[in-house]
């Protein structure tokens, strides 16, 4: 790196009383260091670079346990070079032809063979711990999605799809990721099932697409929670924190339900969530003597309504703001304003509980400001809450690189189980990427998840100068081809008959 910038925030002597507005420190600097550091140095060898091939089968190996049968490993691992290999579309039927493999049965493994997922996203699990983990990691729930043609897939309706920006025919899952200092990667992920799919005219498709009987519509906060709490009890991956976007920080029930693990939660919001920044006082009315007694807690004061937290900020005064390196990124530091406020958060127009607030605002572009609430204890370091806002984005690069290097979105399986086996297999072909990126980072301590991935392509098996295999691949694109066109003739020409014989009549 040409400069490192180091950001000092002292931290401020916090309270409920003290802290009524924005949390101020009372001291605050941004030291910049000028230094010129040498270019990274890749010095991994031929040698090394053989040595990937060998290491994805030892890494294959290593799920054994969960396997029943040693032909699914060897699929397994069919399927992960397919992932990690050079094929444009790494669909089954690509990823099978480029390995001499047949098309049926890997299609087979992935999309009908009922192995179970849970035994292999343990050991999976715990690999991620034993390469990332730190006790005091990130545990990352976010959606992705992918448009789909049709409506045959599992899970497949009209919704959101962030990776167009808009409503689309899509699928959608919810994923589970982790991030630490170390590195980031995805554990597993959930299809997301849109609540019409649950009703009785939809029945047959869910049988067809083999969506379990005893699956009930659950949202995509109590999806992310379930996963959550799954990562728990496999008790291998060490972490304090969740970070989540605001579908999931402006669900209370949510972030309920990660305190109540014993975990910090630092979650975005909407720019309308309500808070006090004084806790107001409650009462129950007393009773009038006519109907039934008062139960229910209301405002001793009802003036003192809740403020949208967007309006905290024009109340901030400019020396509360503190100016903080939230991470490195490619093009240098990424520079924001912070300030951190104890505020109580309102609930059905309720004081809740008092949380933390943290406002962060773009330098490049002071109108794009976010905001977060934390259950942190109040004695956490202000330099924390930096340091998890910059966890946050690992999330999207992962989805980026699961998309981009291991066909992520690349799948063409429309049952729930081919949808879930897909996600898992590319959960751990990109683990695998991470593996010997740290493994070689002595080597090449700038190899990226890309580079890695070229560079294990080299040794991959390739059949691509194979010019009887490539006769064979043509000659099974045209038994395809041929196989289609008579299908599709004979619906025509019963179209046909069906119209000739109306006429008739």
């Amino acid at each position: 790196m040409p400069r490192e910038i180091v950001i000092e925030t002292n931290r401020a002597k916090t309270s409920s009383q003290a802290q009524k507005l924005t949390g101020k420190t009372e001291t605050q600097s941004c030291r910049i260091q000028n230094e010129t550091c040498p270019a990274p140095e890749c010095n991994l060898s031929t040698k090394d670079v053989k040595l990937f091939l060998s290491e994805s089968k030892k890494y294959m190996k290593l799920f054994k346990p969960a396997f029943a049968r040693v032909e699914q490993i060897k699929k397994g691992l069919t399927y992960l070079h397919g992932l990690l290999g050079n094929a444009t579309r790494k669909n089954v039927e690509q990823m099978a032809l480029g390995q001499k493999e047949k098309v049926r049965s890997l299609q087979y493994f992935v999309g009908q063979s009922q192995w179970e997922t849970e035994p292999v996203i343990a050991i999976h699990q715990g690999l991620i711990g034993k390469t990332l983990g730190e006790e005091d990691g990130v545990a990352l729930i976010d959606e992705s999605s992918a448009v789909k043609q049709g409506t045959a897939s599992a899970g497949v309706a009209a919704q959101y799809c962030g990776s167009v920006g808009k409503v689309a025919n899509g699928q959608v899952g919810v994923y589970l990721g982790y991030a630490s200092r170390k590195g980031y990667s995805l554990i597993e992920g959930r299809l997301f099932m849109p609540d019409q799919w649950f009703e009785e005219e939809h029945a047959e498709q869910r049988q067809v697409c083999g969506v379990p009987e005893e699956l009930v519509f659950k949202t995509k906060p109590e999806i992310g929670l379930e996963l959550l709490e799954n990562a728990l009890k496999r008790d291998t991956l060490p972490f304090s924190w969740l970070a989540a976007d605001a579908l999931y920080g402006d669900s209370p029930a949510f972030r309920d339900g990660v305190a109540a693990m014993g975990k910090n939660y630092f979650t975005a919001v909407k720019e309308s969530a309500l808070i006090w920044c004084t806790p107001p006082k409650v009462h129950v009315p007393a009773w009038s003597g006519h109907g039934r007694r008062p139960t229910r807690l209301r405002l001793s004061d009802a003036r003192k309504h809740p403020i949208p937290v967007k309006e905290l900020v024009k109340k901030i005064q400019k020396q509360d703001w503190v100016q903080a390196v939230v991470k490195e990124g490619s093009k240098g530091p990424i520079v924001c304003d912070f300030a951190f406020l104890r505020v109580t958060e309102s609930r059905a127009c309720l004081p809740a509980a008092e949380l933390w607030l943290i406002i962060r605002r773009n330098l490049d572009d002071p109108s794009e400001i976010k905001y977060f609430f934390s259950n942190a204890p109040i004695s956490t370091p202000l330099n924390e809450f930096v340091r998890i806002s910059g966890m946050r984005w690992p999330i999207e690069t992962i989805f980026e690189e699961s998309k981009g290097e291991v066909g992520m979105d690349h799948y063409e399986m429309r049952s729930w189980i081919g949808w879930h086996h897909h996600m898992l297999l590319v959960s751990l072909a990109h683990h695998f990427l991470v593996r010997l990126r740290i493994q070689f980072q002595e080597q090449a301590p700038a190899l990226t998840i890309y580079q890695v991935r070229i560079l294990l392509c080299s040794v991959l098996p390739s059949f691509a100068s194979d010019i009887q295999f490539t006769l064979e691949r043509v000659r099974y694109y045209q038994k395809c081809n041929f196989a289609a066109y008579l299908s599709h003739r004979k619906r025509k020409l019963a179209q046909l008959a069906t119209f000739s014989s109306n006429l008739a009549l």
